[in-house]
Parts: C-alpha cells; structure tokens; sequence
C-alpha cells in the first residue's frame, strides 16, 4: 500500500542535478552582492544614524561587517561543523538507516574472519615446516 504513494525515482542524466548544483553554487555569489547591497542601505538609511556615528566612512562599516562575518565564519568552522558531522554521522548508524554503514560493518566482519582464517593458515604451515625440519 505504501508503496503505491511513494513516487519511483527515474533514471535521468546528470544535467539536472548538475544545474541545481551550480545554481546552489553561485547564488553564494550572488549574496555577496546582495550583502554589499544591504550594508549600504542600512548605512545611508535617514531614519538611523548609529552606524554613521560609530562608522564615519562606509568604508570601515563594511570593514565592521567583513571582521563580525570572518568570527562567525570561525566560530561555525571550530564548533558547528564538527558537532553537524558527528550528528549526521551518529544519525546515519541509528536503527539500521545507513545501508553504506551496515556494509561497512559486514566488511569489517568478513575481514576479520579472514585475518582468523589466515592465521590458521600460518600456523598449519609453521608447524607443517616444523615436522619437515624433524
């Protein structure tokens, strides 16, 4: 029954999803003028002057800004991107989510039978060596 509601995925090319992923890309640029934009019209708005009086030159309001964007850029790449990983990841091994992870940890599995395995071996062919030295 579920089934039936859940839309099949198509096999498409990538040119979708590479056009998503360049658009995403750039619309980073494009806030960067956005930004350039904003600071401007915050600084010369007639209705506020604190920033005219704590900047005299719009030129050390934008310099303001860069300096409060550059700590947050700092602050997101110390503290938040590796707590985002570490949830994402935790996320991922909960209840059987991740087929890759399930994978990896039957890999892990299969690699350590055969590590036992050619042990074994080793030990059959040293003590094999050991009756032939006799």
């Amino acid at each position: 029954m579920l089934d039936r509601l859940i839309p099949q995925q198509r096999s498409t090319s990538t040119r979708l999803g590479g056009l998503l992923i360049l658009v995403g890309e750039t619309m980073f640029l494009f806030s960067l003028l956005n930004f350039l934009m904003i600071t401007r019209i915050q600084y010369y708005s007639s209705n506020d002057t604190l920033f005219r009086t704590l900047f005299p030159e719009y030129i050390l309001f934008l310099g303001g800004m860069i300096v409060v964007a550059f700590i947050g850029m700092w602050l997101t790449y110390v503290y938040i991107f590796p707590s985002k990983q570490k949830f994402s990841q935790e996320q991922a091994i909960k209840d059987g989510r991740s087929p890759m992870y399930d994978r990896l940890v039957q890999m892990h599995e299969e690699m350590h039978e055969m590590q036992t395995m050619i042990k074994q071996l080793q030990g059959q062919v040293e003590s094999l060596s050991k009756d032939k030295d006799k």
